[in-house]
């Protein structure tokens, strides 16, 4: 294992500076075009939709707005500015992108018809005059209760804020929330062709680090596998999302062993990953299974392939309960009973996906407003990106009836005709590891 990793560090250092950095401005040049054109096609009608004139996200240094990330980012400069106000207002004919602020990259171009910066005099005077020269009827800001993303308006922020725009403009403000979860769910043809290109990438990297030729049991530690996975996606140049977690089901073991044991991989070793990256601005989230042969083997022990099938079906109850409209919570109950008429014991909890690992929609979780917010109660929408997450438990008999989960989680996407559709895979069987 360690030679493997050792060979792709060698890789790593003899790839030429010139064919990463190309890499690396090609996927940023990317992401910020299929970002703008975004915002050019489809802010717009949704801000109509929703009655709001103007959105302004307010954001500083080290304090940044995270819905900032599909308006530009930080870009070239690495640096939001002290104070700075990104401004999207519907002039009646065409919509206005001003941004007001400092260190301002050159990138943001592509996203903003003005670009002003300020200096002693501060951001208040300039934004006051832009507020009073178009008058909104509707501001919109990033404050929410539910959606995180939809709530990096900090408290400092929101008084600066509030004290421009005075008694005659403050009580034009609404939330962002609706509007912010109508336009991130929009997805465009060039989103999916990321995402596609993402989940295939993040599969590849799980099937072959449940494999051979990285894991030889008896000598492969959880976390040798861990370290490999690690070094693979930084080779290919994608990007951080979260980092891979293992575990291993094991005959004879009560609970998961896992990276604080960081046991040798053994013949007969039931192996689990959940691993995702970042690749253009949108993530992955995927959890594959896999079997370690004993000696003689060529197939796993009925008892798991059972379990394994059982969770493969459950899939597809899940992927049929997942329906335009439906609300978050009600894909729990529903997928969990249906699966029980069948003999299933599952625990189900998918999810929208997209420029976050959990995104700004529908999750299908259990109804707590305190942990979950508004989210269980949101609506499936047409184009979303989901991940579909559950798990599926039952008793292995060559296992003396010991109960093993099958932990699930596939990448897809909600089609224009309202039918979900896997943007890779799924697993449809136990990957095995040969001896």
């Amino acid at each position: 294992m360690r030679r493997v990793i050792l060979l792709l560090s060698l890789v790593l250092i003899a790839t030429p500076l010139s064919a990463q950095a190309g890499l690396s401005r090609e996927r940023d040049l990317r992401e910020w075009r299929v970002k703008a054109e975004k915002m050019r096609t489809h802010l717009l009608p949704t801000m109509r939709e929703h009655g709001v004139d103007l959105w302004i996200i307010m954001s500083r240094e080290n304090n940044v707005d995270p819905a900032l990330d599909l308006f530009g980012g930080y870009g070239i400069s690495g640096w939001y500015g002290h104070r700075n106000a990104y401004l999207f207002y519907d002039n009646g004919t065409r919509l206005e992108t001003t941004v007001i602020g400092t260190h301002l990259s050159g990138h943001l171009e592509l996203f903003y018809n003005e670009i002003t910066g300020y200096g002693e005099e501060g951001l208040a005077p300039h934004l006051r005059r832009y507020i009073q020269e178009r008058n909104p009827e509707t501001i919109a800001i990033n404050q929410s209760y539910s959606i995180s993303m939809a709530d990096g308006l900090s408290a400092e922020l929101a008084d600066y804020l509030f004290n421009v725009l005075g008694d005659r403009f403050g009580p034009r403000v609404v939330s962002s929330e609706p509007m912010f979860i109508d336009y991130v769910s929009t997805r465009t043809a060039a989103e999916i062709e990321i995402a596609e290109e993402a989940a295939a990438a993040t599969w590849d990297i799980l099937r072959t680090a449940f494999s051979s030729e990285v894991i030889t049991p008896g000598q492969t530690t959880l976390m040798d596998v861990y370290w490999w996975v690690k070094d693979e996606w930084m080779r290919r140049d994608l990007e951080f999302n979260f980092p891979a977690s293992f575990d291993i089901q094991r005959q004879g073991v009560e609970g998961a062993l896992d990276d604080h044991d960081d046991p040798v991989i053994q013949p007969g070793d039931l192996l689990h990953v959940d691993f995702g990256v970042r690749l253009s601005g949108l993530v992955t989230d995927q959890q594959k299974m896999a079997y370690v042969l004993r000696p003689g083997e060529t197939e796993a022990p009925q008892g798991l392939q059972r379990v394994f099938a059982q969770s493969a079906r459950q899939g597809e109850i899940i992927t049929q309960t997942i329906v335009p409209g439906v609300l978050g919570r009600d894909i729990v109950t529903r997928a969990q009973e249906l699966g029980a008429i069948e003999g299933i014991t599952s625990n189900v909890y998918p999810h929208v996906q997209g420029n976050w690992v959990h995104d700004v929609g529908a999750w299908g979780s259990k109804d707590w407003p305190e942990r979950y917010g508004q989210h269980p109660r949101e609506p499936v929408r047409l184009s979303e990106f989901w991940s579909i997450e559950y798990s599926v438990s039952g008793p292995v008999t060559e296992w003396g009836g010991q109960t093993v989960s099958m932990y699930r989680e596939e990448d897809a996407r909600m089609t224009a005709e309202g039918v979900i559709e896997y943007l890779v895979g799924p697993q449809t069987e136990l990957w095995l590891i040969g001896n």
